[in-house]
């Protein structure tokens, strides 16, 4: 496994379309991975951060570190805190449990990225958002070609971004939560 403090991903596919994706977690150390994990798209209210073993949270498949500091559209975000601030910061949202999982913006990068940097992202869902806005071209076409497959294919392409977008760029409940994080070693855990 990695070393603690360090924020890891390992390749998954989402069960009813097959897309891929990665998930998210933070190694706490050998025998411990802590992650936003346990629902799924149709059963969030299950979803909560939790303590799975590496074992569980790799599920077969190849675990990788993530490489801090990301760059991502010109943007180069900030670096990997300290280890033992990374697992801080992790703990105490075990102990605290932030509001509930949103796919599109309050996801396991989400909260594996602001346990390791401090900063609120997700890159998966800003990779979304720019593909999303890629294929707004070809469905203009087809609109414009085959209205009876274009329309629909339109209106289905507004309510994903609707659904994704918009709750993405406004809502701040998981950034309001993080900021009652009183700093390392300055929390007791409730037992």
């Amino acid at each position: 496994m990695t070393s603690p403090g360090k924020h890891i991903r390992v390749s998954r596919q989402l069960r009813l379309v097959g897309l891929p994706y990665w998930h998210h977690g933070i190694s706490v150390d050998d025998s411990q991975v802590i992650e936003l994990g346990g629902g799924g798209l149709w059963n969030n209210a299950e979803t909560q951060i939790r303590r799975v073993s590496p074992f569980r949270f790799a599920q077969g498949a190849f675990v990788e570190e993530v490489s801090h500091p990301i760059t991502w559209g010109g943007l180069t975000y900030s670096p990997l805190l300290p280890p033992d601030e990374v697992v801080d910061r992790v703990e105490w949202l075990l102990c605290n449990q932030p509001p509930s999982y949103r796919l599109g913006y309050r996801n396991c990068e989400s909260i594996a990225v602001w346990c390791a940097t401090g900063d609120f992202e997700s890159f998966q869902v800003k990779a979304f958002l720019r593909n999303r806005i890629l294929l707004t071209l070809p469905i203009m076409v087809v609109v414009k070609k085959k209205p009876s497959i274009g329309k629909p294919l339109a209106v289905a392409g507004i309510a994903i971004s609707l659904l994704t977008a918009i709750p993405y760029l406004l809502d701040r409940t998981f950034f309001d939560h993080t900021r009652r994080y009183p700093g390392i070693g300055n929390w007791a855990r409730k037992e």
